[in-house]
Formats: structure tokens, sequence, C-alpha cells
């Protein structure tokens, strides 16, 4: 199948477009978050309360709803805790009777929604008895995808005009200096050793020529690096921390395994995670080694980048990523 290899600006024009879209979605997720914030302080309100407040005994037998829980699921007074909604509870009493925890929270999926729970209990009739909070956060979620999905997006669309950069600074860029360099070599032999002076410019002309390719060589393979179209993530992983530790005489001990069938887009942000991770390292760490460590852990990929150097401070990764300082820990939240 013939892939249609899209122009920069249209390239460019897909980014703007996405990056719109998720702004979109970031808008709807404050909105549904701040909603959630408001609605907290009525919990202890069951009839008020805009959410679901269920109660049941430990016997499965429910024993009350409020409005909202009577119009949503009147099923609920026979169907007990055989109903969805209410699915598992067994473990998370015996918690609460042993005193191990004082509330539950959870997430549930009945299929049709999405609810987060907060369940705990309380004495009616000295009797020991559960009340279930449970939030409808399906639109939360569905936006949350959305957002994943169009990240993802701007991501892949990125790194396809890295591609297309990069595959131009080395055809047409490296190959016009190569020509370059050839006729200068050319011109340079068949001048007489008496042209001391020319013959002089015309080795620092070449000299130059040959820096210039070698930092447009490194550029390229730093927009795309080729390494993971021929040898694939693992090697790739490898020559980068090879290629790191040259550069910055800090010592890098890889350890990675092979794996296989991971997406094109998995691989490139694998990649570009260790790529600004050992930036980091070299522009604020200080540190004297680093391990990095490609593993599968429960069947989930891992990429451990660990360094000795002095960490992040008082400030959390995740600050650091919102604020405006710098772009690279945002830039990997977001991929």
């Amino acid at each position: 199948m013939k892939t249609k290899i899209r122009s920069r600006e249209e390239l460019l024009e897909e980014i703007a477009r996405l990056r719109g879209q998720i702004e979109e979605y970031e808008t709807v997720l404050n909105r549904q978050l701040r909603l959630k914030d408001k609605l907290a302080h009525l919990a202890t309100f069951p009839k008020q309360n805009p959410n679901l407040v269920i109660e049941t005994n430990l016997s499965g037998e429910v024993t009350y709803l409020n409005p909202v829980a009577q119009r949503r699921f009147p099923e609920l007074w026979l169907a007990g805790f055989e109903h969805p909604i209410l699915a598992d509870l067994d473990p998370i009493i015996r918690s609460i009777q042993r005193g191990e925890i004082e509330y539950f929270t959870r997430e549930v999926n009945i299929g049709s929604a999405v609810f987060e729970q907060k369940i705990c209990q309380f004495m009616m009739a000295d009797q020991v008895c559960l009340r279930i909070f449970a939030h409808d956060i399906t639109r939360l979620r569905k936006a949350e995808k959305s957002v994943q999905e169009l990240a993802k997006k701007v991501v892949l669309a990125q790194e396809a005009e890295r591609r297309r950069v990069s595959r131009e600074l080395h055809d047409e860029a490296g190959q016009a200096l190569t020509v370059l360099k050839i006729s200068l070599e050319l011109l340079q032999a068949d001048l007489p050793e008496s042209k001391e002076e020319l013959l002089k410019n015309l080795g620092e002309a070449i000299a130059l020529i040959n820096g210039t390719r070698e930092r447009i060589r490194l550029l390229a393979r730093g927009l795309h690096p080729q390494t993971l179209d021929t040898l694939g993530l693992n090697q790739s992983l490898e020559e980068l921390s090879r290629t790191f530790s040259r550069r910055t005489q800090i010592p890098v001990a890889y350890t990675g395994l092979d794996l296989p069938d991971l997406a094109d887009a998995v691989n490139i942000c694998l990649y570009r995670f260790l790529q600004e991770g050992l930036t980091n390292v070299a522009r604020h760490a200080e540190a004297k080694k680093v391990q990095v460590v490609l593993e599968i852990v429960e069947g989930i990929v891992c990429l451990v980048i660990q360094d000795d150097g002095r960490g992040l401070g008082a400030k959390s990764a995740a600050s650091r990523a919102r604020s405006h300082s710098g772009m690279g820990l945002a830039g990997m939240q977001e991929r």
C-alpha cells in the first residue's frame, strides 16, 4: 500500500488542529473536576445529594436510595449486591469491619456508565450498614480518552514532521555538502604546491565541510533515529546510551531486551523518554553514573532511568512538568 507523504504545511496545520481539540477536551475535563469538588461537600446530605447515595445492610439488602439513585436504578431495591454497581463489595466490607480502612474508593464500570464510588460504614439501630456515594464520571473518562487519543495523534504528527526534516537534511543538505567536498578536493589536487596559501584555505574549507556534515548527521539522527527502523528499540536505546556516555563522559550502564510487536508509536515514545531523561541528567543532575533498564514487569513494558545526582528537590516531576520553565518533562508527560 502506497503511503501519501504530507507536506510540512499540512503536518503543521494538523498539529495545530489537534492541539485545539486537546484544549477543548481539557476545558471539559477541568469543568468536570470543578463540579466534582463542588459536589463533595454535599456528600453528608443524602436526600439533597445530586449523586447516587445507596445504603445497604451487610447482608446485601438495599435499605435506602436517595431520589437520584431511585430514578437511575429503581431495580436496586430487589437486586442488592447482585447489581453491577454494588458488585464485589464483600472484601471491602471485611476490610472495613477489621478496621483496616475507614472508607474505600473505587471506580466501577457497569458497561453503560462509569461511577466513582466512596464506600463507608455507619451505625443504624445498632446495626452496621454501608453507605455508597456514586458519582457518574462517564463524560470525564470519555473526555480523558479523547485527550489521550488526540495527544497520540499530535505526537505521531510531530514525528512525521521530524522524519521529513531528517530525511531532507540527510538526502539534500548532506549530499550537497558531499558534492561540494569532492569538488574542493579535486580543485585542491589540481593546484600546484606553490599555491601554499590557497591550498591551506581549501584544506580549512574541506575540514569545515566535514564538521558540518557530521553535525547535520547527528541532527538528522536526533530528529528521527534511523536505528529504530533498522535495528529495533533495544539496540537503539543501547546506542543512544553509548553516544550520551561518549559525549558527556558520564558512564551509562544499559540493560535491555528485545521486545517484539511493539507499535511504532510506542517505540518512538520510549526512545524519546530516554533521550529527554539523559538530557536532563546532563543538564541538571550533576550525576556521576546512570543506569538504564528496559524490561517487562508483569506484562508491562518499563523503561527505568536512574542516576546518582541531586534529584528534583522540593518540586515534584509533575509540578515541574506543569511549570513554564521547560518543555522536557511536559513533553514526556504528553507522550
